[in-house]
């Protein structure tokens, strides 16, 4: 990269298509932007754009049905975890279309995703380094998160943005 030479940039890609994900250093660091494409891209299953087409097509029947935007957010959650994901990662699209839509109809007749969970993540010495990938994910699905005192702000800033946040107020000491 040749920065003052150049009058654009062009990021590393990920191609998950439709999902595209693009990595960039503005020029500042094009290794380390390649060597996070690497790691991204073995992250990611090339399932995910077959699942991504799949749920576009269905994305209007599931807001028809579904009529918060709460419980459609539950849903995919809910969708992209489970067997769904499985069945289009293993080449069977049709059975998986076909479990997204038994899927919709148990979850609008209330069968599904009225009971809630209560997850418990440790955060250990309070490193945000040092959290599981499990325990980010559920931070980020938590629609209430309790927490205490000895939790770090680096912590609690991984915690989806419109979740409630509730302090149970034990401090160190």
């Amino acid at each position: 990269d040749d920065q003052p030479r150049c009058s654009f940039i062009f990021p590393s890609i990920i191609d998950r298509s439709p999902l595209v994900v693009a990595v960039s250093s503005s020029g500042q660091a094009p290794v380390l932007a390649r060597l996070l494409r690497e790691k991204l891209e073995a992250l990611l299953p090339a399932s995910l754009g077959q699942m991504a087409q799949v749920a576009g097509r269905w994305r209007g029947q599931v807001k028809r049905r579904l009529a918060s935007i709460g419980e459609r957010r539950r849903f995919w959650e809910k969708t992209f975890g489970g067997r769904f994901a499985t069945l289009v990662a293993n080449g069977q699209t049709a059975q998986a279309e076909r479990q997204l839509e038994q899927d919709l109809h148990r979850f609008a007749a209330g069968d599904e995703g009225a009971q809630g969970e209560i997850a418990l993540v440790g955060a250990g010495p309070g490193d945000v380094g040092l959290l599981t990938l499990r325990g980010l994910q559920v931070m980020q699905q938590a629609d209430v998160v309790l927490y205490d005192h000895l939790v770090s702000g680096e912590i609690l800033d991984l915690v989806r943005r419109d979740a409630e946040r509730i302090c149970v107020g034990k401090r160190a000491g």
